[in-house]
């Protein structure tokens, strides 16, 4: 009996609502990105305390030894 009331009382129950996620968008792409560390490297000078490129586009910049602009160009090529 006492588990008939607590469902009921569970169902009755506002249901909170989800908290909103912050998202980031990476300035090489434009795409949106949660921001968070596993996204973003930390960055002490920017205001948020993330690096403004997203840790893939980043990586493959470093990689390549292209410029932020050259790896622009290539995303605006890739999704053209």
């Amino acid at each position: 009996m006492d588990n008939i009331f607590k469902s009921i009382i569970n169902q009755l129950k506002p249901i909170r609502p989800m908290p909103k996620v912050k998202m980031k968008t990476c300035s090489i792409s434009g795409k949106k990105f949660k921001a968070d560390k596993v996204n973003f490297y930390h960055s002490s000078t920017s205001t948020d305390g993330l690096h403004p490129y997203h840790k893939s586009f980043d990586n493959f910049r470093r990689v390549t030894g292209a410029s932020v602009d050259q790896c622009r160009n290539l995303v605006n090529l890739i999704n053209s």
